[in-house]
């Protein structure tokens, strides 16, 4: 999602007004640079998180400084991850199909004990230390993955991948090809 010239313009402007107030100078390429940087961030969030950070702050901000104020900490993404996977554990156990928050979440639970979602279940304790040591696997592959999601490096998930082979059996059944072993 990119932002309208409007708003690019309105941005520039609230740069320059937290340049007056933090008496730090805000030069045409600063502001461009700033923008293109939240750019993939709605407009409207950045908006308050701006006018927050003149409330709050006392230096002039970052773009990562707004953009973690909107999207929050890595730290923070992380440990909501977790928590997701916890609550999935809980409420659909080993049998039922846990729902995924995101691409990183799914790669890092998964990746846990490498064989899915069963194994997950099975093999996760339910306190004591060994679950703290899970928990710091999970972020730090988290971490990795919310990294390759940012930058479009992860490879499609398994329910992606099997939609997208069903359709290239179709398309190759339509044309009278052979489209591979049925299951």
């Amino acid at each position: 999602m990119s932002w309208t010239d409007d708003e690019v313009a309105a941005f520039g402007m609230l740069l320059l007004a937290m340049g007056e107030v933090f008496n730090e100078p805000v030069s045409p390429m600063r502001a461009e640079l700033f923008c293109r940087a939240c750019e993939d961030v709605p407009f409207a969030a950045m908006q308050q998180a701006a006018n927050a950070h003149i409330r709050t702050a006392t230096f002039f901000p970052k773009p990562a400084e707004l953009r973690a104020f909107v999207l929050g900490r890595p730290d923070d993404q992380a440990e909501l991850a977790w928590q997701h996977v916890l609550r999935e554990v809980k409420r659909v156990g080993y049998i039922g199909k846990p729902t995924w928050p995101d691409a990183a979440t799914e790669k890092a639970a998964l990746g846990l004990f490498g064989g899915g979602w069963r194994t997950l279940c099975e093999h996760l304790p339910g306190s004591g230390p060994e679950l703290l040591g899970f928990r710091k696997s999970f972020v730090a592959v988290f971490g990795a993955a919310a990294r390759q999601a940012a930058a479009g490096e992860l490879p499609p998930s398994r329910s992606e991948a099997k939609a997208v082979l069903a359709d290239l059996k179709s398309q190759l059944a339509a044309r009278g090809l052979p489209a591979g072993k049925k299951r």
